[in-house]
C-alpha cells in the first residue's frame, strides 16, 4: 500500500464498554471478530464501521473457577471457531465456540504448576498451541491430545511471552524474567537453538517482523529493542519509552513502524518509528487506564484495536491519532558536568538552486512534489544539529600541556571536587596535621576560602590548648550576671553631686584619697590598713582575679593588665584625651546647658585616679564555636559541603562544641555521599559513611548487599543458607569452575544469562578468545 494513502483511513474512532477490565485481545482470522479475555472477562465481540456486537460469552454464570480468570487469549490462524486461554492458576483451556454452554471449554490442560502468561497457536498447523508458565517451563499442546506433547525448560524462573516466527515454521522465540530472549526448535525440546541476554530488566513482550527476520523485544527497563536474528542475533535499533513496556506489534505493510503499550504510568498506545526512536510517530490517547492489548485489523495499517483496564475496547483510525513531533521543541541547551555547553536545533532543508537555465515547469513539478510529501516519509528524516562548547583554559602552557610557572590555573569544578575527594585526609595524623594537609590540597585546587578556614582550624582545635578531654568553657558573653561572679578588691570613689564630704556608701573623702594616694605611690591596693568593705555598684578586678577568672576564649582582650573591649586601636584611642579621635568623640556628644548656678561649683582639689563605675557593662566577647559554626554554613550556602563536611570529620569529638543541628549534619553527609556516587568515586563514598557518626548515614552501606544467584544446573533461584549449594539439584555444581572444574575460593564472577561462572581470572583468560560459556554454550557478555 502506498504510503500517500496515510490520510485517506476513515476518521470514526468506535469503543464499547464492558463489565470488567481486560488482559488480551485476540482478532480471528477474518478480522472481523475480537476475543477479549481478563479475569472476570471473557468474551467475543464482532465489529464494523457501525461499532461492536457481543457474540458469545463463554463466562455466562458467575462461575469462581479459576479456570476463567484469563491473563492471556489466542484466536486459531486457521480455524475461526477455536480459542485458547492462559489462566492464573496454570490451566490452560482450549475453547470451541461451535458448541453450546459448557461444552464451549473443549479441553482443559492442568500441567503448570504455576500461573500460565502467555498462550499462542502455530501459524501454519491448526492443531498446535504452545504456553508459557511462571514456572519456567513450556508446554506444546496438539489440541486432538489430552496431554502436552513436549516440554521445554527454559532454565530461567518465568516465561513471559511467545511467538511463532513467520520465516520459519519451526521456530519460536521465548523471552523470559531474567533479560533472555530464546529460540527453540519444536522438533529439539532438549537444548534451545540460540539464546542471549536482550535487556537489564525482566522481557514481557515480544513480536516478529511480519516481512524482514526481526525480532522487536520490550522490556522494564523501558526501551524496545529490535534484533536482527540471521545468524547471530545483533542489536539493529533501540526505543525509548517513557514506562515500562507491556505489549509491542508491528504495523503491517509498513517496514518501520511498531506499536507498543506500557503496563504502568503512561495510559496512551504509541506507533514508533524505529529509526527516529526517542519521540512517537503517533499516538493514540483515548484509554483513561493502562492499556493491556493491541492488535492491527490483519493487513489494514489504519485501523488499530486496544483493551485496557479502563474496561473499554478502542477501534482507532490512524488519521485521529496525535502527532506528538509537531508538538515538540525543535532546539535545546544543556550545561554538562565538564563545564561544556549543547546545543542543539533543528536543521531546515532549502531547495537547491541550480545555476544557468532550467526548466520552469519541471522545478515548479519537483518542489510542489517535495512539498507535498507525506509526514510519515518525512518523520525520519527530519535532524538536527548538535553543537557543543568546550571550556577552555587560557592559562595552560601550550607547549608543554601544563600550567606555567606564574600563572593559575582556573580548574573545573567537577576537577576541583574529584581531586580534593581523593586527597583530602580524614583521619590517620594528628589534627593539627591534617589541618596543613588539606589546607595545601584546598589551595592547590584553587579553594582559598577553604584554605583559610583550614588554618583557622589548626590555629585554634590544633594548639596545645584543645586537647582532649574537651572542656566547654563559657567566656564573658554566656555570663547572665557579671557582676555576680567577680568579687571586687577595692573600694574607687568619686565625688558626689549633693554632698562632696561623703560617697554613696557614706565613706570620708579623706580615705577615698588615701586609697588614691596609695595607689599612686606603686603600694598593692589595701595593703597597708584595714580594708574597707566593697561598694555596692563598683568594680575593680585584681590581677589574681583576671588570671583565675579570664579564660583561653577571651585572653586576647588582655593587654598591658588592662581588659580592652573591642577594637584595640580604637580602645587606647578613646583612652587618652591627648588623641584627635578622643576629642571627636566628645565633640559629637551632646554638651548639657549650664546653669548659672552652676558657675560658681568648681571640682574638688584632690581629683581620685581611679575611675569609679557604678555597673559593669555586658562585654561582647568572641565566641570561635559559633564562627566556626557559621563558617561551615557558609561554605554550604556557597555550594561547598565537600569542605564543611571534611572539616567536621577531621574535628573528631571537638565537633560537639560547635552548635549545629544533627538534621543539618545528617543533610551534608547524603548530599556529599550522592556526589561521591555521581562521580563514581565508591572508595571515598565509604570511607566517609564509615566515618559518619549518624545512624541512617551508617547504614548506607547496609543497603543492597545480597546478590540472588540461580544454580547454573536447574536455573532455580539458590534461596538456601548453604551458599552455592541447591535444594533442587541436591548438588554444589554451582560452586565450581566452568572452566577449570574446581571449587572456586575467593573471587568469584558468574553470568546472569545462564547461571555459570568461576574463578575470574580462569574466565578473564577465557573470554579473550571465546564468547560462549564453556559449559552451555549462551552468550555471556563478559567484560
Amino acid at each position: 500500500m502506498p504510503d500517500s494513502l496515510e490520510d485517506s483511513d476513515p476518521s470514526t474512532i468506535s469503543t464499547i464498554c464492558m463489565e470488567g477490565h481486560a488482559n488480551a485481545l485476540a482478532l480471528n482470522k477474518d478480522h472481523n471478530q475480537i476475543a477479549v479475555a481478563g479475569r472476570s472477562l471473557l468474551k467475543v465481540y464482532s465489529f464494523d464501521s457501525d461499532g461492536f456486537t457481543e457474540v458469545c460469552n463463554m463466562r455466562g454464570t458467575k462461575s469462581q473457577n479459576l479456570s476463567y480468570s484469563s491473563n492471556d487469549v489466542a484466536w486459531s490462524t486457521l480455524d475461526s471457531n477455536i480459542l485458547a486461554t492462559a489462566a492464573t492458576n496454570g490451566v490452560v483451556s482450549v475453547w470451541d465456540l461451535s458448541k453450546f454452554g459448557r461444552q464451549k471449554q473443549l479441553l482443559v490442560y492442568n500441567e503448570h504448576e504455576r500461573t500460565a502468561h502467555t498462550v499462542t497457536f502455530h501459524s501454519t498447523e491448526p492443531n498446535i498451541l504452545i504456553s508459557g508458565s511462571q514456572d519456567g517451563t513450556i508446554k506444546c499442546f496438539d489440541i486432538r491430545s489430552d496431554k502436552s506433547v513436549n516440554t521445554y525448560f527454559s532454565n530461567s524462573e518465568s516465561v513471559r511471552d511467545l511467538k511463532f516466527s513467520p520465516h520459519s515454521q519451526n521456530v519460536f522465540s521465548a523471552v523470559s524474567e531474567n533479560g533472555t530472549v530464546q529460540l527453540w526448535d519444536m522438533r529439539k525440546w532438549d537444548k534451545c537453538m540460540m539464546q542471549f541476554t536482550a535487556h537489564s530488566g525482566p522481557i514481557y513482550t515480544c513480536d516478529w517482523h511480519p516481512t524482514r527476520n526481526w525480532l522487536a523485544t520490550g522490556s522494564r527497563d523501558k526501551q524496545i529493542k529490535v534484533w536482527n536474528m540471521d545468524g547471530r542475533a545483533s542489536l539493529e535499533y533501540t526505543i525509548h519509552t517513557i514506562a515500562v513496556v507491556g505489549r509491542v506489534k508491528w504495523r503491517p505493510e509498513r517496514t518501520y513502524h511498531i506499536a507498543s503499550c506500557a503496563l504502568v504510568v503512561d495510559y496512551s498506545v504509541h506507533v514508533w518509528d524505529i529509526r527516529r526512536p526517542y519521540i512517537p510517530f503517533a499516538s493514540f490517547n483515548e484509554h483513561t487506564n493502562v492499556t493491556t492489548g493491541i492488535a492491527w485489523q490483519g493487513s489494514d495499517s489504519h485501523c488499530l484495536l486496544s483493551a485496557g483496564k479502563d474496561s473499554c475496547i478502542y477501534k482507532h483510525a490512524f488519521k485521529d491519532a496525535t502527532r506528538p513531533a509537531l508538538k515538540a521543541n525543535a532546539q535545546g541547551a544543556s550545561l554538562g558536568r565538564h563545564g561544556d555547553i549543547s546545543f542543539a536545533n533543528k536543521i531546515k532543508e532549502y531547495a537547491t538552486k541550480s545555476s544557468g537555465v532550467s526548466n520552469t515547469k519541471t522545478s515548479n513539478f519537483i518542489s510542489r512534489r517535495k512539498s507535498t510529501l507525506p509526514g510519515n516519509m518525512q518523520f525520519h528524516l527530519d535532524h538536527s544539529k548538535m553543537y557543543m562548547f568546550m571550556l577552555k583554559n587560557l592559562n595552560m602552557d601550550s607547549g608543554t600541556g601544563y600550567p606555567a610557572h606564574d600563572t593559575t590555573t582556573e580548574l573545573r569544578v567537577h576537577e576541583c571536587f574529584i581531586g580534593c575527594a581523593r586527597e583530602l585526609l580524614l583521619s590517620g595524623k594528628k589534627l593539627a596535621e591534617l589541618c596543613e594537609h588539606n589546607a595545601d590540597v584546598s589551595k592547590k585546587y584553587g579553594k582559598h576560602n577553604a584554605t583559610t578556614l583550614w588554618n583557622f582550624v589548626k590555629l585554634f582545635y590544633g594548639s596545645n590548648l584543645f586537647e582532649p578531654p574537651f572542656e566547654h568553657r563559657s567566656s564573658f558573653s554566656n555570663q547572665k550576671n557579671p557582676m555576680s561572679s567577680r568579687r571586687a578588691t577595692q573600694v574607687a570613689s568619686d565625688w558626689p553631686s549633693h554632698e562632696l564630704g561623703q560617697d554613696v556608701n557614706g565613706n570620708s573623702q579623706e580615705v577615698a584619697n588615701e586609697i588614691a594616694v596609695a595607689s599612686e605611690d606603686g603600694d598593692e591596693l589595701g595593703g597597708g590598713g584595714k580594708q574597707q568593705p566593697p561598694p555596692t555598684s563598683s568594680v575593680i578586678l585584681s590581677e589574681t582575679q583576671i588570671i583565675s577568672e579570664i579564660t583561653f576564649d577571651n585572653f586576647e582582650l588582655l593587654r598591658n593588665g588592662f581588659i580592652y573591649v573591642g577594637p584595640a586601636d580604637v580602645t587606647k584611642a578613646l583612652a587618652f584625651p591627648d588623641t584627635a579621635l578622643h576629642h571627636d568623640v566628645q565633640a559629637a556628644r551632646p554638651q548639657p546647658d549650664l546653669k548659672a548656678s552652676d558657675h560658681d561649683e568648681s571640682p574638688p582639689p584632690h581629683v581620685p585616679s581611679i575611675l569609679k563605675v557604678s555597673h559593669v557593662p555586658p562585654i561582647p566577647m568572641w565566641e570561635p564555636h559559633q564562627f566556626m559554626a557559621d563558617s561551615l554554613m557558609l561554605q554550604t550556602d556557597v555550594g561547598d559541603v565537600q569542605t564543611a563536611l571534611t572539616v567536621l570529620i577531621v574535628l573528631g569529638e571537638a565537633r560537639k562544641l560547635l552548635p549545629i543541628e544533627d538534621a543539618v549534619v545528617e543533610h551534608w553527609f547524603h548530599s556529599y555521599v550522592d556526589q561521591l556516587h555521581r562521580y563514581e568515586l565508591w572508595n571515598e563514598a565509604c570511607e566517609v559513611i564509615n566515618r559518619a557518626w549518624v545512624r541512617s548515614v551508617r547504614q548506607l552501606n547496609q543497603h543492597s548487599t545480597v546478590m540472588h544467584t540461580n544454580c547454573g544446573e536447574c536455573g532455580r533461584p539458590l534461596g538456601g543458607n548453604v551458599g552455592w549449594y541447591c535444594d533442587k539439584c541436591k548438588s554444589m555444581q554451582s560452586a565450581k569452575c566452568c572452566v577449570c572444574g574446581l571449587i572456586v575460593r575467593g573471587v568469584y564472577a558468574w553470568c546472569q544469562g545462564c547461571s555459570h561462572g568461576g574463578h575470574i581470572e580462569h574466565l578473564q583468560q577465557y573470554f579473550a578468545k571465546h564468547s560462549k560459556c564453556p559449559k552451555c554454550g549462551h552468550l555471556c557478555a563478559y567484560s
